[in-house]
């Protein structure tokens, strides 16, 4: 079990350190994605630089990264353990968060990771992951800002947590318990890796992006 454990969370990491921006960026257009924009390794640069067809790809690719990671247990388990799933699957899930962050395959400088965390919560708890995207389009819709909308989604998932609690009056299960504190980790998370763009909301110098206008152009 130790080694199918290992093996399972060094196949997360390469996973998520598979860089599809930068090969993408290179591939089709000649160009390192980090060279352009905010120098971000994201769908939101890719978007930006070179349109909506390659972010869009490029989003799709870095979600399905943290689906695939989640699974991983259910391949080279932990433990043998059911009630154990949950940790393994959130370990792996985390693990390529790391990865897609600080990518091996491309010199250790990555993406913020917000998609991946979107594919591992997709893949673990579902609900909580349609409230974050709705927390992101309002966000987005309002203020205009993918990077004020990607912490207010991530912020939202341990938040939606504690008021279904409190609305039900009922007490955490383990599982939930557990979820709630890696909700918070991951809402730290996302918080440092926008730090720098915390800095230009705080100075009114963030870029917006008007949603609405995006998608009639569409």
């Amino acid at each position: 079990m130790i080694v199918s454990g290992g093996i399972s969370l060094l196949l997360a990491y390469l996973l998520g350190s598979l860089p599809f921006s930068v090969w993408i960026s290179r591939h089709f257009y000649g160009a390192d994605i980090r060279t352009f924009g905010s120098g971000n390794a994201g769908s939101t640069n890719m978007y930006r630089t070179f349109g909506f067809k390659a972010g869009f790809i490029t989003q799709v690719l870095d979600v399905l990264k943290g689906v695939f990671a989640a699974q991983l247990p259910h391949y080279f388990p932990f433990s043998d353990a059911e009630t154990f799933t949950l940790v393994q699957q959130i370990a792996c899930g985390m693990v390529a968060v790391v990865g897609h962050t600080y990518p091996i395959f491309a010199n250790f400088k990555g993406g913020k990771g917000v998609n991946t965390i979107l594919g591992m919560m997709l893949a673990i708890h579902p609900v909580g992951s349609a409230v974050g995207l709705g927390i992101f389009l309002l966000t987005m819709l309002t203020g205009k800002m993918v990077s004020l909308a990607s912490m207010c989604a991530v912020s939202s998932f341990p938040l939606f947590l504690l008021l279904k609690k409190l609305l039900v009056r009922a007490s955490f299960t383990a599982g939930e318990s557990i979820l709630l504190y890696v909700g918070l980790v991951l809402a730290v998370w996302v918080i440092y890796t926008h730090r720098e763009n915390i800095g230009r909301i705080r100075s009114g110098t963030e870029r917006k992006v008007d949603l609405i206008a995006k998608l009639r152009e569409k």
